[in-house]
Order: structure tokens, then sequence, then C-alpha cells
């Protein structure tokens, strides 16, 4: 067998298992989705909406020196 057969052997198995795998990941994904735990109604509609849960927004905070609000006039 030359080498260019046995490189186009080794890239097609590798594309093949590649597309096999990419298949198997999203059956799994599906499946562990739909066995996630509904979320009860009563946190559903929560006060703050849907905020995240883990993290909190950044807000910079005011200073003088970089006022923007009076750009355009002269």
């Amino acid at each position: 067998m030359d080498l260019i057969s046995i490189l186009a052997t080794v890239i097609l198995t590798t594309t093949i298992a590649t597309v096999l795998t990419g298949f198997v990941a999203y059956s799994a994904f599906k499946l562990r989705d739909k066995r996630r735990p509904k979320k009860h109604a009563q946190h559903v509609h929560q006060a703050d909406g849907d905020q995240p849960i883990f993290f909190s927004r950044y807000v910079p905070e005011q200073s003088g020196r970089h006022d923007t609000t009076n750009i355009n006039t002269p």
C-alpha cells in the first residue's frame, strides 16, 4: 500500500469518527435536556424577572472627569 492510500484511509476514518461523535454528543445533550428538572410555577414568576443567579451586573461608577452629557454644546 502506498503512503497516499494510507493517509486517505486515515483521513476518511477520522472524518467519519468525528461526524459520529458529533451525533452521539448531540443526542446525549438532548437526553440530558429532557431529564432536566422543570421549574416550578412559583420560581418562574420572580419579582426580579430573569436575572442571573450566580453573576451580578457590573455598573461602572459615575465620575466627574468623564461627563459626556453635554458633548455637542459649545
